[in-house]
């Protein structure tokens, strides 16, 4: 047995060429992000998307994410700013698994842009104030991260990765 291609040539770039997605390819993309499982189905995820060729709604997103995620994103293909809802809609209580709910809606959406020869670059800097400010974001919701789509335009650099014996321990914490 082994890894699946798709997740062993999996790798978050930061040159990408200005090469465009399309509408119905990001649609598929959230599709595809939609079929992940979530504590009572409540699929607590949200995005704010805009592509490439739509000038204003991007350079909207763009100007939401810290310089220096700005300096090599100005040409993705896609961004994309996350939300979490903080309560689930079924009880008002508080979501506390809302943030592993949406990383599995974002492994989906990962590996669907690998099966279509795009890329993935996951940041955690944001500015979430003007993210909350500008983005007409509701109460009860959180911005969490964004992503950069797009296709890779340099070499590919894999980063190093922890062997299976210092993340998975058998029994007990060893």
């Amino acid at each position: 047995m082994k890894i699946l291609d798709l997740i062993n040539n999996r790798f978050s770039p930061t040159d990408f060429s200005n090469k465009q997605i399309t509408e119905e390819e990001i649609k598929l993309l959230f599709e595809a992000a939609g079929k992940a499982a979530s504590a009572f189905n409540e699929q607590p995820w949200r995005f704010v998307y805009a592509l490439q060729q739509d000038k204003e709604e991007f350079k909207l997103l763009h100007e939401c994410l810290v310089e220096g995620n700005r300096t090599w994103t100005g040409n993705v293909s896609a961004l994309v700013i996350t939300f979490i809802s903080l309560t689930y809609a079924r009880n008002g209580k508080e979501n506390a698994v809302a943030k592993h709910d949406l990383g599995l809606a974002v492994g989906n959406l990962t590996m669907q842009a690998s099966s279509m020869g795009l890329h993935v670059h996951q940041m955690a800097g944001i500015l979430p104030e003007k993210i909350k400010e500008v983005l007409n974001v509701p109460d009860g919701f959180q911005p969490l991260t964004a992503i950069a789509i797009g296709y890779n335009n340099g070499e590919i650099k894999f980063k190093p990765r922890k062997s299976v014996e210092e993340i998975a321990f058998k029994g007990k914490w060893k």
